[in-house]
């Protein structure tokens, strides 16, 4: 599942993005030992390859997997991503391993499932009351 606010790219460049971004954590182990430094370059080179022309895309990853998922940290963490694309007019705000932090290893649940959609709807609230109106800014799920 995956979510887009603006238009950074094309629909259909989005869901090109968001498969690969999600065929490369599908193909991490069941443990998620694929080291951060490792994930964010593999990241890092995807993002590079989908936007060839612009070298200086401006583009930041939120790794859920790294950062508490309390209401506060979000809400923080998510800020501070939006101010880091000050200076840009267009950018896209990566947000990955939600899933995997609510369920903690466990089956997933209705309940989980609903925690999910609220706490999207919330980062997707913040870029969207946070961001300048001139910017170009997507969000992008995976």
């Amino acid at each position: 599942m995956f979510s887009v606010i603006g238009s950074v790219s094309t629909q259909e460049e989005t869901v090109q993005l968001q498969r690969t971004l999600s065929f490369m954590r599908e193909n991490d182990d069941d443990k998620g030992l694929m080291s951060t430094r490792s994930f964010e370059h593999c990241i890092e080179q995807v993002v590079r390859f989908h936007f060839p022309n612009d070298r200086n895309f401006h583009y930041t990853h939120w790794n859920a997997r790294c950062h508490t998922i309390e209401p506060l940290w979000v809400h923080a963490s998510v800020l501070e991503f939006i101010r880091s694309f000050e200076g840009s007019m267009r950018g896209i705000i990566l947000v990955s391993g939600i899933r995997e932090t609510l369920s903690s290893g466990r089956r997933w649940t209705a309940r989980k499932e609903r925690e999910y959609k609220e706490l999207r709807s919330h980062i997707e609230d913040l870029v969207i009351r946070n961001a300048r109106p001139d910017q170009d800014l997507s969000v992008l799920f995976f």
